[in-house]
């Protein structure tokens, strides 16, 4: 018997339910795999679901209940109003980040060049690309991740410049400002962590040595040499790190000043590093 996409959605959805996994990733799997916008699916609740779209849908499913992320089963990820392509390559987007990007493009109107470093899939630096006058650089260590950030470019038409490096050893040249959403999780915290995220997002962008500030403490002694006279840079990192991180930022970057703001979730999870430049 044909089922309507409302009773294919309900089904899915008491089946994850039943699993403790959350039901949402069905809805957005159906609404991708059918062209669908939230509103449209409501609207087209109670049409039968193509036989083809079914099947397909029965395996999305199947999938979800093994714990994969809705996210990579259809390949595409939402961020700032747009569609990312996203693999296994690459971690998923966080609405945390959106954050960490309106406050770089509110504050960099004027800036004529930007790097973004550990880009991933390109979300952070590819949408500031759209949204700045700033001539934007990718960077990451990863060239599976730069393949995926590049496909992204090209999907979303944005003209910016990819660099293969770890940190800052092939960067070469200045910038007005540099982004970046480095790998901050200490490994401690894996039997905490979500499952669906150990299992199938890349740990190479999940974790780092010494309690998740390794990558940190590199950033830092790299960092001035490639900004501009009055450059800034945006981090975004763990919820629990600022004392660490501002402990840090006094000893290595001890002209800096430091600025850290909250998410949304009241949680401090960005900070905001300038006069990188001032003399002692």
């Amino acid at each position: 018997m044909t089922k309507t996409y409302d009773e294919a959605l309900r089904g899915a959805s008491s089946l994850l339910e039943a699993a403790g996994i959350d039901p949402d990733g069905a809805r957005y799997v159906l609404e991708l795999r059918a062209g669908l916008t939230p509103s449209g699916l409501r609207l087209h609740g109670r049409d039968p679901l193509p036989e083809g779209l079914a099947t397909r849908f029965q395996a999305d499913v199947k999938r979800l209940l093994a714990g994969e992320p809705a996210q990579y089963i259809v390949g595409l990820a939402p961020f700032y109003g747009d569609l990312f392509v996203v693999s296994p390559a690459v971690l998923i987007p966080r609405f945390e980040t959106e954050e960490l990007v309106a406050w770089a493009a509110a504050e960099q109107q004027t800036a004529r060049t930007g790097l973004d470093v550990g880009t991933g899939s390109g979300v952070i630096g590819l949408t500031l690309a759209a949204k700045l006058p700033a001539a934007m650089t990718l960077s990451d260590v990863s060239a599976a991740a730069l393949a995926v950030a590049e496909q992204n470019a090209q999907r979303l038409n944005r003209r910016v410049t990819f660099v293969q490096s770890d940190l800052f050893a092939g960067i070469t040249g200045k910038f007005d400002f540099i982004v970046a959403n480095l790998p901050y999780i200490a490994h401690a915290e894996e039997p905490v962590m979500d499952a669906s995220t150990k299992a199938f997002e890349p740990h190479l962008a999940l974790f780092a040595e010494d309690d998740g500030l390794a990558l940190f403490k590199r950033f830092v002694q790299g960092v001035a040499a490639h900004l501009n006279p009055g450059g800034t840079v945006y981090l975004e990192f763990g919820y629990h790190q600022r004392p660490a991180l501002a402990a840090l930022f006094a000893t290595a970057l001890p002209q800096a000043t430091a600025t850290f703001r909250k998410d949304l979730a009241g949680h401090e999870r960005m900070v905001r590093l300038t006069h990188l430049d001032k003399e002692d």
